[in-house]
């Protein structure tokens, strides 16, 4: 008989596999594709405000996972002047839906007591 506990395990596994294969291997890479996934597309200077790194790591990561055809970057021209949008891709899309999938699941399957034995377990606000 399967228990909350193996199918907790099961679902660690699987978001494992999500996570530990390239290009979300990294976490700059996976808040990226969380952000872009939740918004389709941001301009580069607000990923770099998101994820706080440089503008020469962000655009690493941003080649990662363009290689991996995740994402695409394009120059577009606004009224403030040329700016970098960068776009989730179908494939990209899939991958974040697979991710939140998987998180999803292991929040449903949480198990109640777990969380009354959590850090704040006894405290009352009286």
């Amino acid at each position: 008989m399967a228990t909350a506990a193996d199918s907790d395990g099961a679902g660690l596994r699987t978001l494992g596999d999500v996570l530990l294969k390239e290009p979300l291997r990294n976490s700059i890479r996976v808040l990226i594709l969380i952000s872009l996934g939740m918004n389709r597309a941001l301009a580069f200077s607000d990923l770099l405000e998101l994820t706080g790194t440089s503008k020469g790591s962000l655009g690493h990561h941003l080649e990662q996972l363009g290689s991996a055809g995740l994402v695409r970057s394009r120059m577009v021209f606004t009224l403030g002047g040329p700016r970098v949008r960068v776009e989730i891709t179908p494939q990209g899309l899939a991958k974040y839906d697979e991710l939140a999938r998987e998180l999803a699941r292991l929040v449903a399957t949480r198990r109640p007591e777990v969380e009354r034995k959590g850090p704040a377990a006894g405290l009352s606000r009286g």
